[in-house]
């Protein structure tokens, strides 16, 4: 299975089966959402929050949204960025 980067911490996190992906990292609890992406500085879509301000977020707190801190973890080093060019 190949996987994406999320949009929003940017570590290859994402589950791609080229279907409808709705998955949510687990490094930053942001949902996949490509209507969000495609207009980062809206808020709209499943994360209540725009992807301009979850990036903010990310590093500033390591979470999209700071209430969520609980629920993340730190990115495996299969899932940098670093790891995973082409």
């Amino acid at each position: 299975m190949m996987r994406l980067h999320c949009p929003c911490c940017e570590n290859f996190t994402v589950d791609s089966d080229d279907e409808v992906i709705v998955d949510i990292c687990d490094v930053c609890f942001w949902q996949y959402d490509v209507t969000a992406h495609e207009q980062p500085d809206r808020n709209i879509g499943a994360n209540h929050i725009s992807l301009t301000h979850a990036k903010e977020n990310y590093r500033q707190f390591g979470v999209c949204k700071k209430e969520f801190i609980h629920m993340v973890r730190k990115p495996l080093q299969e899932e940098l960025p670093e790891n995973n060019k082409e």
